[in-house]
């Protein structure tokens, strides 16, 4: 075993910022083209059924995911500011502890699931035969789910030490084995539906193995359970774990809104979501990664007690998200109208394309910041934070909005207007976070001895 090292409190912060949330970007990335081309191989197959069981299971693994992720997320911060300490005599403990945890989580939300999916399939919808062919598919994935997740606790916790390069080859081990076992076992084994669920498990369980590998060779495992230590480290993450859970289940909420009035307005309104979702999910993957990857680098710094640098960073990741927003931005007031010609847009579905390029991709520079200050939040002992504006930002700041747009100005309108409201959350949210930093660092100057 390698003695854990606080590597993110030495060197450029800008440099361990750009690593850490490149590489969580790449690994994203990856998986959603894995994603995207596994709907592709099982739409080949000419199976609206099959389609039909893989968005039902895709939407359990999305919850199951939902509620790990918040665990994962709670973890980078807690062992990241313990590695900061220079804390490492009890760091193979803390491994086999937040692995348990994560698993525990996986394991329970994937059991409710089971035990619900018969109900769920009926209040979607879902004739006979997508029931049956769903709960085929998902006995598989679901139990692969919870493997899924103890493999991001790996990659979070490569990337808590600072082994950020290493944290990025599980997931890319994963989506690899999975772009090649996908189309052998669906069409040249002739196994179908069942083929996709058999290699996501595959690539689960090469993605895990190489974690843990990875995991035992630069912090530890340690091989016995302590229980008077895993109630601690319980009680230790449980705060920041909980409301993480929350705020990721708080995203669809105003999602699903939107979606349900987009439906009433016709299919090319769906066809110009559906194009937006794959521009936001390729173009802005840096976003979406950087609670993951500011966490550790603030964690560990603020465990040291370098606040200097942890106001450096904050500073250095709000330029750079400007940076990339304004890029992305661009590029997409420039190629918009080609990218709507190539998807074949047309009315709603180009309109609410173009004001997306035109409109909305400026907005998620606010959005990029967003994500910058649940990042604070989570690693300033200000968690709640977290899901008070995700939740605020997936009702109010989104349901009269879409009501009132989609009413003057239809599908456009409803796009833009639930934007507009997401800007407003997201602007109070970064504010709150200035204060909040504020704050925090003023009550540990005298505790650090600094004046």
């Amino acid at each position: 075993m390698t003695l854990a090292r606080a590597r993110f409190t030495q060197g450029s912060v800008a440099g361990h910022l750009i690593e850490t949330a490149s590489t969580s970007a790449v690994s994203l990335l990856a998986v959603f083209l894995v994603d995207i081309f596994t709907l592709i191989y099982v739409s080949r197959l000419d199976d609206q059924v099959a389609l039909a069981a893989v968005g039902l299971a895709k939407m359990l693994m999305f919850i199951n995911s939902a509620f790990a992720s918040g665990v994962v997320t709670a973890a980078g911060a807690v062992l990241s500011a313990r590695i900061g300490k220079h804390a490492s005599r009890a760091l193979a403990q803390w491994v086999t502890h937040l692995l348990l945890m994560v698993l525990g989580v996986a394991a329970g939300v994937a059991v409710i699931e089971w035990l619900a999916v018969a109900h769920l399939g009926q209040w979607l919808g879902a004739g006979a035969d997508t029931y049956q062919r769903a709960r085929q598919f998902i006995a598989i994935v679901l139990p692969c789910s919870v493997l899924a997740a103890a493999m991001q606790m790996c990659a979070q916790m490569l990337r808590a030490q600072g082994h950020v390069r290493a944290a990025l080859l599980v997931p890319l081990a994963g989506a690899i084995t999975l772009a090649v076992a996908d189309p052998l076992f669906i069409f040249a084994f002739g196994c179908g539906l069942e083929g996709a669920a058999i290699s996501y498990g595959v690539s689960t369980v090469v993605a895990l193995a190489l974690g843990l590998a990875l995991v035992r060779r630069h912090i530890g495992v340690s091989p016995a359970v302590r229980f008077k230590h895993l109630k601690l480290h319980v009680g230790l993450t449980w705060p920041i774990a909980l409301p993480a859970m929350l705020a990721n289940l708080a995203m669809p909420v105003g999602i699903t809104y939107l979606m349900l009035v987009l439906t009433g307005l016709g299919a090319s309104a769906l066809a110009g979501m559906a194009v937006i979702d794959r521009i936001l999910q390729f173009g802005y993957c840096a976003f979406f990664a950087l609670p993951s990857a500011l966490v550790p680098v603030l964690a560990q710094n603020l465990g040291a007690g370098l606040d200097g640098r942890v106001r450096t960073a904050i500073r250095v990741i709000r330029r750079l998200v400007v940076g990339y927003g304004l890029s992305i931005w661009l590029l997409l007031i420039v190629f918009g109208p080609w990218i709507a010609d190539y998807f074949h847009l047309v009315d709603d579905g180009r309109a609410m394309f173009l004001a997306f390029t035109r409109f909305g991709a400026g907005l998620w520079i606010l959005y990029g910041l967003d994500f910058v200050a649940q990042s604070m939040f989570l690693t300033l002992s200000r968690a709640w934070w977290v899901p008070a504006f995700g939740w605020l930002r997936g009702t109010l700041g989104t349901v009269p909005f879409v009501y009132a747009g989609s009413q003057w100005y239809g599908a456009s309108g409803a796009l833009v207007a639930m934007w507009c409201g997401n800007a407003l959350v997201a602007l109070l949210a970064i504010l709150t976070a200035a204060v909040q930093a504020r704050r925090f660092f003023q009550a540990r100057e005298p505790v650090l001895g600094r004046p």
